[in-house]
């Protein structure tokens, strides 16, 4: 249990926190068990209280001083007929005490139960932000709403900690034990150092109803992470979140996307930016980029900067072919948005260029290689709208059976990837017993019924020649288990 004196220290505030830690480093500092925000909350209100009565007295003392209401009060008491008290100077005393106790009580009451009510309706969390708690012992404690910014938690005992809600951005958690913790909702970016975190299992949920975590990683209780595995789905996690949506509500003129899309990237080289994915939703169209950004500090700023650029280029060179096409083609306004409502047909023709890296010269090269001169901007929509509907007859057009086993086999290949990387001497059994843990039952009967739908050669296309035969292998012991 937390060392109460620790947690008296820990309410004075950080500054005076990390004097004391520095003045004291081989000091044990132990605040585990208890629930931080609940704890030093109710040592700020102790606090509070003391300093209150302290200048609540020393007011009352004044305002008697300077108000005589003491000596009115005995002079009213003496010269009133309905009493008939000489006054003594102990009895004036006396009731001078009594006064200046029974205005201090009420004033502070007043006063006190006012900053009660305002710190019980204040939202539950604390800045702890550049505090010093390398090496602390934190096990079983509840640091839900702690701002822990910029904070030194290396060394750190976090087992079995509620870390939900948790700020913790550039905050360093190196060599720190997070097995058994919960990080639902916890506020991380890549600033975050998880170096050398020493973590067997996670939970990505809280039940406040039973107050008890969910969601246990590893799902198999028998089963721990390998060494750094924590670490290694973290940043993977993270680099996903870092995604900016494109919204086409008019159709798409894939000519301008592409051009805007290698002139943004040419502006932002750093930031890596990639096509992550398209969707299409009834006429609408999205697409995401991925976009690699060093720090949430800026985030928001920088994928705003990002979007704008792309919307300004994209208009620039839409009313650029636009002009051309009526140039050339001697096209007119309805035309033209015909013509880029035909284009968005294209789009499963763009699905396979983003399942590998992208190429924008290429593309364009393979999609827009077209004599424009003499033609009719109808029949060119015609044309790319054919040639689409003739690809897709050679089997470029991804089937619902198709496109489940293509992401089938993307995910059991990361998961593959990701355990030659940190068990690299794993046995088929331990492989299998892993990607079994990893995927949830209505995966794996979709994954079987497309299989059944097409045959056990379909999904070999799709996958590195490494690993045919231990996927083939999976999926019989999903179909026969043992």
């Amino acid at each position: 249990m937390a060392n109460k004196i620790h947690l008296d220290k820990l309410a004075e505030g950080v500054i005076a926190w990390n004097q004391w830690r520095a003045a004291n480093p081989n000091i044990s500092v132990d605040l585990s068990k208890v629930y931080l925000v609940h704890e030093i909350s109710t040592r700020n209100k102790k606090m509070a209280l003391r300093f209150l009565g302290a200048l609540i007295s020393l007011l009352v003392t004044l305002f008697l001083q300077q108000t005589k209401l003491t000596e009115y009060i005995i002079y009213f008491l003496e010269h009133n007929q309905l009493f008939i008290i000489a006054f003594s100077p102990i009895a004036n005393l006396i009731l001078y005490t009594i006064i200046r106790i029974f205005l201090i009580f009420i004033i502070v009451y007043i006063v006190f139960s006012g900053l009660v009510l305002m710190l019980n309706n204040s939202p539950g969390k604390i800045n702890l932000i550049n505090i010093n708690m390398k090496d602390v012992n934190l096990y079983g404690t509840d640091l839900e709403g702690v701002d822990l910014r910029y904070g030194d938690l290396s060394y750190a005992d976090l087992r079995n900690a509620n870390l939900s809600y948790l700020e913790a951005i550039g905050t360093d958690f190196s060599n720190a034990d997070l097995t058994g913790a919960c990080i639902a909702n916890w506020n991380i970016d890549s600033s975050t150092n998880l170096n050398y975190v020493k973590c067997d299992y996670i939970y990505y949920q809280f039940n406040y109803e039973t107050g008890k975590f969910d969601q246990r990683r590893p799902i198999d209780i028998n089963s721990i992470f390998a060494p750094n595995e924590f670490t290694e789905r973290v940043k993977i996690a993270e680099k996903a979140l870092e995604t900016i949506d494109l919204t086409f509500t008019e159709g798409i003129d894939w000519k301008a996307f592409f051009q805007s899309f290698n002139e943004l990237r040419q502006q932002y080289p750093e930031q890596s930016i990639d096509i992550q994915g398209l969707e299409r939703k009834n006429n609408t169209f999205i697409v995401r980029l991925e976009v690699n950004i060093e720090s949430k500090v800026n985030s928001d700023l920088i994928k705003g900067t990002i979007e704008t650029g792309f919307k300004e280029f994209y208009e620039t060179n839409v009313k650029l072919l636009e002009a051309q096409y009526r140039k050339e083609l001697q096209a007119k306004a309805e035309e033209i948005i015909f013509y880029r409502h035909q284009s968005t047909n294209l789009l499963e023709i763009i699905k396979q260029q983003v399942t590998r890296p992208i190429n924008v010269e290429h593309i364009m090269s393979e999609i827009y290689n077209n004599d424009f001169k003499g033609a009719n901007i109808g029949n060119f929509a015609n044309k790319n709208e054919d040639n689409a509907r003739q690809q897709a007859n050679q089997h470029i057009y991804v089937s619902e059976q198709r496109q489940t086993l293509a992401e089938a086999a993307t995910e059991i290949q990361s998961l593959l990837k990701q355990l030659e990387k940190n068990n690299p001497t794993a046995t088929e059994a331990e492989i299998i017993a892993y990607v079994n843990d990893e995927t949830t039952q209505s995966f794996k009967r979709r994954v079987i019924s497309a299989l059944q739908a097409g045959s056990e050669t379909a999904i070999e296309e799709f996958l590195d020649n490494s690993y045919v035969n231990i996927f083939k292998a999976i999926i019989k012991a999903w179909i026969k288990p043992d």
